[in-house]
């Protein structure tokens, strides 16, 4: 049985029907590069990074994210492995007028 706290942390950012309400945008993924020591990240190390601005992403959301902005040039990639991909940004992330 879990208490009214044990569901509001596991619905934490979703909506009654369990989708995340808060939206990703492709400046919220390439401030993941931007603020990341490594220039190069798999997928699932940006998902962990959309932490810092308290965003939530699963590793294959990401990658689908990832590929629709490498078809609009925002990162590339490269695979180095038989299964593992690398991404890096092609593009700075916009400035915010508010915090500039």
């Amino acid at each position: 049985m879990t208490s009214g706290s044990d569901t509001q942390l596991m619905n934490q950012g979703r909506d009654d029907s369990g989708r995340f309400v808060n939206k990703i945008t492709d400046q919220d993924i390439l401030k993941v590069f931007d603020y990341n020591d490594d220039p190069v990240l798999t997928a699932p190390e940006v998902a962990e990074g959309l932490h810092r601005f308290d965003k939530q992403m699963t590793s294959e959301g990401v990658r689908n994210r990832l590929e629709k902005m490498a078809e609009d040039g925002l990162v590339n990639r490269k695979k180095i492995g038989s299964r593992a991909v690398c991404w890096w940004a092609e593009v700075a992330p916009e400035i915010d007028s508010r915090t500039a």
